[in-house]
């Protein structure tokens, strides 16, 4: 786990002592927010492996700083390998301990030192939602990106910062009683963009709420937001949010790595090609071309052959089931999906296609009877309850890609297969008449909310 916001200079020495030894943390973030906590946060990075920081200005430090301050604060983080961003920063106006003119001044003066240096931001923003977004704009901090840290905003203010290519980062308050309307936001929170926390040692889970927090409670926040999103445990919070603090922070190999098969909620993914002939509007690989799902970069640099295929998935048995899922359509290599479906149902395993439901587009409708007794569940994208919506949010380049789906889920059930229909709940989607369309066809029905990927 990587614990991406703490103080650890802050901590009481045996917790911190503690901390050292966890090795369950693979890296911590540790932050500097004036002179002597980010003299602090370098001297713990520089002794520690593990250990990076992010130094900056908190906005309650605002009115005593100055430019001197600022020009100390860039030639730190230029010479120090350790600086793995600008922070944190931002905007308090809930205790407005500083002059909110004076935090505005240091905010862009800080972005702008980080935009100089290539560095991404740590964002503080409490109940300045609308100037944070203004700001982060007409900074143009979108050229850096950064991290919205201990977010307790609202589900606008996520999505803005999200569009603006920002992390947004949990802390032990979703575990709060009185946080629903957090963990509603958390909920919608693109899986990709997600990353957690402790701010140490402040804000400790509800499970040890009252004590001083400290890194390793970082695991009562994974176990609440594994259960607030779907198909997930706790190790796939560690990898998923892990993984993108790598990406973010520029940590090891930043995560992009060619992936083949991955394993999320001991289901087997395989990620057979690239390929993909729709460009759907809600689609990450469309949008920002981010290949990240729940801590895995879900591309590689050729198609896998068969025998690699059957290599990494070894004993299908072990799984809950293989699923034939990535960021393209598996039914473009039928031949591939053909002969590995054979080897899992041989050894005792099984099968779902999650398919965008336009094989007929390419194969004549006779190859589906092909897969009887070895594909046990097809998973199809239905994703609109009309033509107009499904061309407009799944873009196809075939002006009849909408019946051919309705024409694959009727074959496939007259065939015999399990199918479910999905749907994502994106801009101009009637999800319930979707979900009508879905039954009255005989499939069973499934939706995901806009950007929980995985």
């Amino acid at each position: 786990m990587i614990d991406t916001h703490c103080h650890l200079d802050l901590l009481k020495k045996e917790d911190l002592e503690d901390t050292l030894k966890d090795s369950s943390l693979e890296h911590l973030i540790t932050v500097g927010y004036d002179r002597k906590t980010i003299k602090n946060a370098l001297k713990l990075a520089q002794e520690n492996e593990r250990i990076f920081c992010a130094i900056g200005f908190h906005p309650h430090e605002a009115d005593s700083v100055s430019d001197d301050d600022l020009l100390w604060l860039k030639e730190l983080a230029e010479k120090n390998h350790k600086v793995k961003a600008i922070g944190e920063m931002g905007l308090d106006f809930y205790k407005d301990y500083s002059d909110r003119k004076k935090q505005e001044d240091v905010f862009r003066k800080q972005i702008n030192i980080a935009r100089e240096l290539g560095l991404p931001i740590v964002v503080h923003s409490r109940d300045a939602e609308e100037k944070t977004i203004e700001i982060l704009r007409e900074e143009r901090a979108y050229e850096v990106g950064g991290v919205i840290h201990c977010f307790t905003g609202s589900y606008t203010f996520m999505k803005k910062c999200v569009d603006l290519g920002f992390y947004i980062s949990y802390s032990g308050i979703i575990t709060y009683k009185n946080a629903d309307t957090l963990r509603e936001v958390l909920r919608k929170t693109p899986t990709a963009r997600m990353l957690i926390e402790t701010d140490s040692p402040f804000l400790a889970p509800q499970p040890v709420r009252g004590k001083p927090n400290k890194p390793s409670y970082i695991w009562y926040t994974a176990e609440v937001m594994a259960k607030l999103i779907p198909n997930s445990s706790v190790e796939d919070i560690d990898r998923m949010t892990s993984e993108n603090a790598k990406l973010l922070f520029n940590i090891g190999n930043n995560g992009r790595k060619d992936t083949i098969t991955y394993v999320i909620n001991n289901k087997l993914y395989i990620n057979l090609t690239n390929k993909c002939n729709l460009h759907c509007a809600f689609c990450q690989r469309e949008r920002e071309r981010n290949f990240m799902v729940k801590g895995y970069w879900v591309w590689t640099s050729r198609d896998p052959s068969v025998e690699e295929v059957i290599k990494e998935i070894g004993d299908p048995t072990k799984y809950d089931e293989i699923v034939f899922c990535g960021y393209g359509e598996p039914t473009l290599r039928f031949s591939a999906l053909k002969d590995i479906a054979k080897y899992v149902k041989l050894k005792g395993g099984k099968v779902r296609v999650d398919t965008n439901g336009l094989m007929f587009t390419y194969l004549p409708e006779e190859k589906l009877s092909e897969l009887k007794g070895l594909v046990d569940v097809w998973s199809v994208s239905l994703n609109a309850h009309d033509e107009e919506t499904y061309n407009k949010v799944c873009r196809p380049a075939q002006g009849d890609a909408f019946s051919k789906v309705i024409k694959f889920i009727k074959r496939a059930l007259e065939e015999g297969f399990e199918v479910i229909a999905t749907a994502v709940d994106y801009e101009g989607v009637d999800i319930e008449r979707t979900r009508k369309l879905a039954e009255s066809l005989g499939a069973k029905w499934r939706y995901r909310p806009y950007e929980v990927v995985g």
